[in-house]
């Protein structure tokens, strides 16, 4: 029923919502701190909380790209990690952060986004 409701939805409402399901976890991911071995810059997980708010458009998801790539750079997707419960909390959301990212390459010109509830 809850996919039902979001395929029902416009476009940018669509990305509304996946907006929406990130930004619960916006202040835990930021206020527990990342391991500093992980070498993720906490501005650039902001800047990607802050774009993927920001209106839908060509500038906003190539400046999300770009704050992606800058993310991917981190020494934590070179290393293997054993994450306690924060961590892997902190893994979660990032991955989510990731995904949002492939949704912006896969949707249409109009920044419309297909939800995976």
């Amino acid at each position: 029923m809850r996919i039902e409701r979001l395929a029902d939805l416009r476009p940018v409402h669509q990305r509304q919502a996946a907006v929406l399901a990130l930004w619960q976890w916006r202040a835990p991911i930021l206020a527990f701190g990342l391991d500093a071995e992980w070498g993720v810059d906490q501005s650039v997980l902001e800047s990607l909380f802050r774009l993927a708010a920001s209106p839908a458009g060509e500038e906003s998801d190539c400046a999300y790209r770009r704050a992606i790539a800058e993310l991917c750079t981190a020494p934590l997707f070179t290393s293997e990690v054993d994450p306690d419960t924060v961590q892997l909390f902190q893994l979660e959301t990032i991955s989510n952060l990731l995904t949002f990212g492939e949704l912006l390459d896969r949707a249409p010109h109009d920044g419309s986004l297909a939800i995976a509830a």
